[in-house]
């Protein structure tokens, strides 16, 4: 895994002004999608994102590059001064954030890091394997993220974090049934009760029939109710819809 706070700290030493801070967000990760009871378009990310942010005089500006080594650095850094020479002042612009101590937090799991796409293609088989006859659809994913900050002000943080995922739409051409597992842990994860889920609900939906429009009280599967509130989390959970 790339060493994001060393690239950090390179990032940091082009910049030109007093005042900078360059985030560097690393990922490495796979995901093993399926289709009508298939393993098909594998997909690996190995990339890592520097961005550079430069403040001067109350004004500030941003550069992003995924080029890590020097002359790309260099590069964004120029790029960044330039920008800055062109902004316009915000009197409302809030100081870098100092140094600070930061609480240890679960979230890296050293085995689901260390997966790779034989692993996620095998856990993508297990789920199609628990699929009682049903064409399975969607995918196993999995990987690391490492998030890695330095500035002027003397701040270093850096953190690993990893994720699994697997979901699963059993169905043909008259039912269907739908379920997902995620965790930071692997082996908290079981492709073959989530393929069986789904396929258990398609089971149910087998063959539905038409009713009469009508008004119909509607109960949500924690499923439903967790895609609602991951969109929500866009436009209303956040700083800017609170001040607004």
């Amino acid at each position: 895994m790339t060493d994001g706070l060393e690239i950090a700290e390179r990032a940091l030493s082009f910049a030109t002004v007093d005042d900078a801070e360059a985030l560097v967000m690393a990922e490495r990760s796979g995901f093993a999608r399926f289709a009508a009871g298939e393993v098909h378009q594998p997909t690996l990310i190995d990339n890592a994102l520097v961005q550079l942010h430069l403040i001067r005089e109350g004004r500030s500006a941003v550069a992003s590059t995924n080029r890590t080594d020097d002359e790309g650095l260099a590069e964004v850094a120029r790029r960044a001064a330039d920008a800055l020479d062109y902004a316009s002042p915000n009197p409302e612009l809030a100081p870098l954030a100092p140094p600070a101590d930061y609480s240890a937090v679960e979230g890296y799991d050293e085995q689901t890091a260390a997966l790779g796409a034989d692993d996620q293609a095998r856990l993508a088989e297990a789920a199609i394997g628990a699929s009682d006859g049903f064409g399975l659809y969607g995918y196993f994913t999995s990987g690391v993220v490492e998030l890695s900050i330095a500035s002027t002000t003397g701040l270093r943080a850096s953190q690993s974090s990893t994720d699994a995922t697997c979901l699963a739409l059993a169905a043909d051409d008259s039912a269907s049934g739908y379920a997902m597992q995620t965790s930071w842990r692997v082996e908290e994860l079981d492709p073959a009760a989530v393929a069986a889920e789904a396929a258990e609900k398609a089971g149910r939906t087998r063959d539905a029939a038409e009713v009469e429009p009508t008004k119909f009280r509607a109960v949500l599967e924690p499923y439903a109710i967790a895609e609602i509130l991951f969109y929500c989390s866009f436009d209303m959970f956040n700083g800017l819809a609170l001040l607004e």
